[in-house]
């Protein structure tokens, strides 16, 4: 067996990765036309109105609203609904922070649900466990890719009537049962941060409809709770109107840079990212799949839930290796391959939670009026054993569409290399003993 990079034996990866994002001459040449026209801002531009046309379209949307990042979109999408103090949103514990510190930040209370183990995503058991007569929106993440079952959580908001937010920063291009993700609940908020499968340069982020009232809601919380339902022009407005501000709002607005680089990006989308994203992935899965004692849960990519790629999430029977799941990651790292942990299993063990350290001295909204009765959540008795399972258990993997199909055959040679090399007992292949 040969000898591990991180025992000093040779690197698996041999070639240069080019990481994501890579930017093509035509989303570089767009935001420079941008920066010689002097209009850069939504309303003195048209990239932005353009953009969320456009994206809407893509999508399948009746509505687009172009946000500053992910995180508004999520507080936006909030907001539009009427969310606020007093009021409690299901989330899953594994999922990126700005899921549940937008509903902090909405006024209202997250609470915190467990995932499925085969998918990583929101368990509706888990969920309908925390409902109340609190309860008015569940948030459900389609992490890493994977696209969450969204019938059972449907059936379940309808059950209790509430409001289904769909976060969509990580299966953009998604598809559930022939409709793209982001179409799927009432609302939906979409990260185009630097990682991200699209990416605006950065950071940015889009809220979807199609409800006509939470589009106009979440247009005017984006920008200062302008009234824009008389006409988008907001220059013109101005001069009408004396006092045109019906809500207290926040300036989450995308620059004309920001969309420049979306319309660009846009036109790739399925000529070249999510295909190439697909074809790199089933290398490795494939590859892999090679290993079954080892490797007990793969990405879901299914006819009826289509994969949107943007991380591989892969589980291993870690007690069967003489390593644990840290170990492996810093082994496969060393071969050159590009892993990393599990990403933020448990949320809710986050000092801002576990403290109740959000805002201003009274700690808002977790000591508010509207919430003393009864008492603030404690997230010390948050359960979540499969979020906590996947923490022991899963690394993730990168797939790149600036990734050759070599650069993931080498990266595949790696990640099995190291399964190899911890396995407890000697692995087959073929009938052959390669330990």
């Amino acid at each position: 067996m040969e000898k591990l990079a991180i025992e000093g034996g040779p690197k698996a990866v041999t070639n240069k990765l080019v990481m994501w994002p890579q930017f093509d001459e035509k989303a570089i040449q767009a935001v420079v036309e941008v920066l010689r026209s002097g209009k850069v801002n939504y309303w003195t531009g048209r990239k932005g109105m353009e953009f969320e046309r456009k994206f809407a379209e893509w999508q399948g949307s009746r509505y687009a609203i172009a946000v500053s990042s992910g995180t508004a979109a999520l507080h936006v999408a909030l907001s539009a609904l009427g969310i606020g103090p007093g009021d409690e949103v299901i989330v899953p514990s594994y999922t990126f922070i700005a899921t549940s510190f937008a509903v902090v930040q909405a006024g209202a209370i997250p609470r915190f649900a467990d995932v499925n183990l085969e998918d990583h995503c929101i368990s509706v058991e888990s969920a309908e466990r925390l409902i109340n007569e609190r309860t008015r929106a569940i948030i459900p993440v389609h992490l890493y890719g994977n696209v969450c079952d969204m019938d059972p959580i449907l059936e379940l908001a309808r059950k209790y009537n509430l409001w289904v937010i769909e976060d969509n920063a990580e299966a953009f291009g998604g598809v559930y049962k022939g409709r793209k993700t982001g179409t799927l609940g009432h609302i939906a908020a979409c990260s185009f941060c630097q990682n991200k499968t699209f990416t605006t340069g950065g950071e940015g982020g889009m809220v979807t409809t199609d409800d006509e009232e939470l589009a106009w809601q979440a247009r005017s919380f984006r920008d200062h709770g302008y009234d824009v339902k008389e006409r988008l022009n907001l220059l013109e407005l101005e001069q009408k109107l004396p006092y045109i501000h019906n809500m207290v709002g926040w300036n989450y607005r995308m620059t004309e840079m920001q969309a420049a680089i979306g319309l660009a990006e846009l036109e790739r989308m399925d000529t070249w990212n999510l295909p190439t994203r697909r074809r790199n992935a089933y290398i490795l899965i494939n590859a892999l799949r090679q290993r079954p004692e080892y490797v007990k849960f793969f990405p879901v990519d299914t006819p009826e839930r289509q994969n949107g790629w943007y991380v591989l999430a892969f589980s291993l029977a870690i007690e069967k290796m003489n390593c644990d799941i840290r170990q492996f990651v810093e082994a496969a790292v060393a071969e050159g391959a590009p892993c990393w942990k599990v990403f933020w299993p448990q949320c809710h063990t986050e000092r801002a939670f576990q403290e109740h350290n959000a805002f201003g001295r009274a700690k808002f909204p977790f000591r508010s009026r509207e919430y003393t009765n009864p008492a603030s959540v404690d997230y010390s008795q948050v359960e979540v054993p499969n979020a906590l399972w996947h923490e022991t258990h899963t690394f993730t993997c990168f797939a790149y569409p600036t990734f050759s199909e070599e650069d993931m055959h080498q990266i595949a040679r790696a990640l099995l290399k190291v399964i190899d090399a911890y396995a407890k007992r000697p692995v087959m292949v073929g009938g052959a003993d390669v330990g």
